[in-house]
């Protein structure tokens, strides 16, 4: 079950990763430049999310660990409405909702998988 747990690492780096570039953007606008070290991490972090995902795969069931990378949806969502100020409407809400909803259902089935084969 440990290895489940092991999902949250690129979620993690995707969310801070796009963040980090979002932020980067931004300041791109405001700075008239080409580049920044927000850029470069965030980028940064999306590059080691993708080893992370190589090693992960080759210990987690594919059908199973991909569902839950929809969890970085929900996370980003809620960073760009209170860190970038973007809209938060019921649509939004509803959808991720259903995305839990359904991590929830993959999560559960995977789990009555495991007891069943004992």
């Amino acid at each position: 079950m440990k290895k489940y747990w092991l999902v949250l690492l690129p979620v993690l780096t995707t969310v801070v990763g796009q963040t980090l570039a979002k932020l980067g953007v931004q300041r791109l606008q405001e700075e008239n430049q080409l580049i920044n070290i927000f850029i470069i991490a965030g980028y940064f972090l999306l590059v080691l999310r993708g080893v992370v995902w190589v090693w992960i795969v080759r210990k987690v069931k594919l059908s199973v660990v991909y569902p839950f990378i929809s969890i970085s949806y929900v996370f980003i969502l809620l960073i760009s409405h209170y860190l970038f100020n973007e809209s938060l409407g019921i649509r939004k809400v509803l959808g991720a909702g259903l995305v839990m909803v359904g991590i929830f259902f993959v999560g559960y089935g995977e789990l009555k998988n495991k007891k069943s084969e004992r």
